[in-house]
């Protein structure tokens, strides 16, 4: 056998079948780039039926890039002795449960993508990336991720991921995206101290970013279950910040000074105050502020300059008059805050019946209106229509 392999490779050597593109559409084909130890062109694997295992057990290095995609009787991918590819991409393959890169550290592009039955993904080490993507697999574990300085960063999807560990990672080249992985999922980039595009972290039931100190697009929040978000180091977002749907309780920017576009703190139902802790620095908004939640108390204490506008909705304690007042280096100031009054306040009240009121300014320099009208009223005039 080691003697058919030593010709057939000598063959191909021969006839440049090393460097030239191959579309793979039987098992010939991929004994054809078996044959190879370096394969300086591309292989494309596209939607060949009756394949149940691709084994390229041979080749080390792949120059080009190695697609295997749309194969439904795929079941298993074994490169067993791959080290380095141009491009590794695994894509929309619905049976696939195993693929198998256990030498792999060096890859440009590297994308496992829309494989639903993917339990098994072996690699050694990565440490050297321009783009990691791992899509809508059931991988449980990830390999080991060593490259400080990749390029972009995306694991989405895979719901029974619980493990994220990015610690190595001290600066990226373009972006980071993380969400809808597995419940109470520990994400963790403990080094990472600037992305060089968009920041996004959602669902997770740990995130460490500590030493992140700046982001060159936009920062973002979503549905994650810790309760305290402290970002010390935390000094430049080049674009707008959102915290949406969080647990948060507390929330801590203390180094923020400006923000390049807008800020957006929205429906986090367990935070209820902006404090002098939260934005103690923050002096500059160029865009807009959307303030949507249960507040009872807001404050911007270094805050001198809002470009945008102000939209400010939500029910807690805090009234329009107490956010024109801690938001005056806003000129226009949209609030449509329904106020609950205090319990002390409350008894005051009980001959009319109602505790909750709903305060409606819109304010544009010193000129603004006020409407209060109580909740039955509302509700009556909603019945009207």
């Amino acid at each position: 056998m080691k003697c058919i392999l030593a010709f057939t490779a000598i063959a191909a050597l021969a006839a440049g079948a090393c460097n030239k593109d191959v579309k793979v559409k039987s098992q010939t084909d991929i004994s054809t780039v078996n044959a190879c130890s370096k394969f300086d062109a591309d292989v494309i694997i596209d939607g060949v039926s009756g394949l149940g295992a691709i084994n390229i057990d041979s080749v080390k290095e792949i120059t080009g890039q190695l697609v295997i995609q749309n194969m439904y009787d795929l079941q298993t991918v074994s490169l067993g002795a791959l080290t380095s590819a141009g491009s590794l991409k695994i894509l929309n393959n619905t049976n696939v449960y195993k693929v198998d890169v256990p030498q792999l550290n060096s890859v440009d592009d590297f994308q496992i993508i829309v494989n639903p039955n993917l339990k098994e993904l072996t690699y050694r080490n990565i440490s050297s990336t321009n783009n990691f993507q791992i899509i809508s697999t059931h991988v449980t574990t990830l390999g080991a991720f060593t490259d400080s300085n990749p390029g972009n960063i995306e694991i989405l999807s895979n719901t029974e991921l619980k493990a994220l560990d990015f610690s190595s990672v001290k600066e990226t080249k373009g972006y980071i995206n993380i969400a809808n992985n597995g419940k109470g999922a520990n994400v963790t980039f403990s080094s990472l101290t600037q992305v060089g595009g968009n920041a996004s972290f959602a669902d997770a039931a740990t995130l460490d970013i500590s030493k992140l100190s700046a982001v060159s697009d936009d920062f973002s929040l979503y549905t994650n279950t810790f309760k305290n978000l402290s970002l010390p180091a935390f000094a430049t977002a080049e674009k707008s910040i959102t915290l949406n749907d969080n647990a948060f309780q507390a929330i801590s920017f203390p180094k923020l000074e400006e923000i390049g576009s807008s800020l957006n703190v929205v429906n986090n139902t367990n935070f209820k105050s902006i404090t002098k802790q939260t934005f103690p620095k923050l002096s500059t908004i160029p865009g807009s502020i959307v303030l949507m939640g249960s507040f009872d108390n807001i404050t911007f204490p270094a805050l001198k300059t809002v470009d945008g506008q102000v939209n400010l909705s939500g029910k807690g304690k805090l009234s329009c008059d107490e956010a024109e007042k801690a938001l005056s280096a806003a000129d226009n100031i949209d609030c449509s805050l329904e106020t609950v009054e205090d319990s002390s306040d409350e008894d005051s009240d009980e001959s009319d019946g109602e505790s909750d009121h709903k305060s409606t300014h819109t304010s544009s320099g010193a000129a603004h209106t006020t409407v209060v009208t109580v909740v039955g009223a509302l509700a009556l005039v909603a019945a009207c229509f």
